[in-house]
């Protein structure tokens, strides 16, 4: 039996202390973590691309997310840090206390730049790597001090949404995930520790056993995908917003929930393969990077879309913080 307290956002005063940090990697990603860490106190971050050119567009979008949430006052009262583009890497980590890497999905290339990264860092410096993909254990399976590195995997748009997932590898330190949860924490971000690796973590989890259903649906002849869509949206997915599927069959009854689940599990889909997917790859469809996916889509509907999700990102993180 779980404290339900430790689920939810009980909003406190924020203690900031003032840190250095490196964001290597400035893609969305990065761009997001920098910037959700700079509005959430006086850090001093410093952005690290291997791309030259891409550098001084990260660090100028990361601030306009910047300004995004402090227009809004989120967190509230909070200061606001600085961000910079770092001249080179070790320009970027030899001063940082917490480095956050976001760069392209490969064991390979991340064991590269950690193993750069952990050359020219200080020796107390905790390294996170963004990532629900990939194995931790094996990112930091050629570092000389893995016992420093864990997953601290933000989830997008990594600056309005609160919950990062804190996963060790074999090899973590006891102290590293902490530490990170307090100074994540301190920036008004919703960290969660994971007990031990698991391919996707949780989030990325849920959200693939709940696609798989609406596949399921889909090739079933259940639905369309725009009712399940809005099955989610104007239903339980309200909900959900509040209260998570632990908490919500409490409420409804743990033994009327088994009952309604022994009916259907059975009945569930089990696909091994994302069929739909497949599908729309094989023709083209990718969704918004070719206009065409699930849905047809324009640039004033993508812009809609992404504008109104946003909107109510922000929103949520208001009302969390107004508590």
């Amino acid at each position: 039996v779980f404290s339900i307290s430790a689920f939810f956002w009980f909003p406190v005063r924020l203690v900031c202390i003032m840190s250095t940090v490196a964001v290597v990697g400035s893609g969305m990603m990065g761009r997001g973590i920098a910037a959700c860490i700079c509005a959430g106190g006086p850090h001093t971050i410093k952005m690290y691309d291997s791309r030259e050119e891409a550098i001084q567009t990260g660090v100028d979008c990361a601030l306009g997310l910047v300004k995004f949430l402090r227009d809004a006052n989120v967190p509230p009262g909070a200061s606001v840090g600085t961000i910079s583009a770092a001249t080179s890497l070790e320009d970027a980590v030899k001063d940082a206390e917490f480095v956050f890497e976001a760069v392209f999905e490969s064991v390979e290339v991340k064991q590269t730049v950690f193993g750069e990264i952990e050359a020219l860092c200080r020796p107390d410096a905790i390294l996170c790597t963004n990532t629900s993909s990939l194995s931790v254990t094996e990112i930091a399976s050629k570092l000389k001090t893995p016992e420093r590195m864990i997953a601290a995997h933000f989830i997008g748009p990594a600056h309005l949404v609160p919950l990062v997932e804190l996963c060790p590898g074999n090899a973590s330190g006891p102290d590293a995930a902490p530490k990170v949860h307090a100074f994540l924490t301190s920036c008004g971000k919703k960290p969660i520790f994971m007990k031990k690796e698991i391919d996707g973590f949780i989030a990325a989890r849920l959200q693939a056993a709940l696609y798989r259903e609406c596949m399921h649906l889909v090739q079933s002849g259940v639905a369309d995908v725009d009712a399940i869509d809005s099955a989610v949206v104007n239903g339980f997915g309200r909900r959900l917003n509040q209260i998570g599927p632990f908490t919500v069959a409490d409420c409804a009854g743990v033994d009327l929930v088994q009952g309604t689940h022994a009916r259907f599990f059975p009945q569930l889909g089990s696909y091994q393969r994302d069929e739909l997917a497949d599908e729309l790859v094989a023709s083209g469809r990718l969704g918004l990077k070719s206009k065409t996916g699930h849905y047809n889509w324009t640039d004033e509907m993508a812009a809609e879309v992404t504008g109104r999700r946003d909107q109510e990102l922000l929103r949520r993180l208001q009302a969390d913080f107004a508590k």
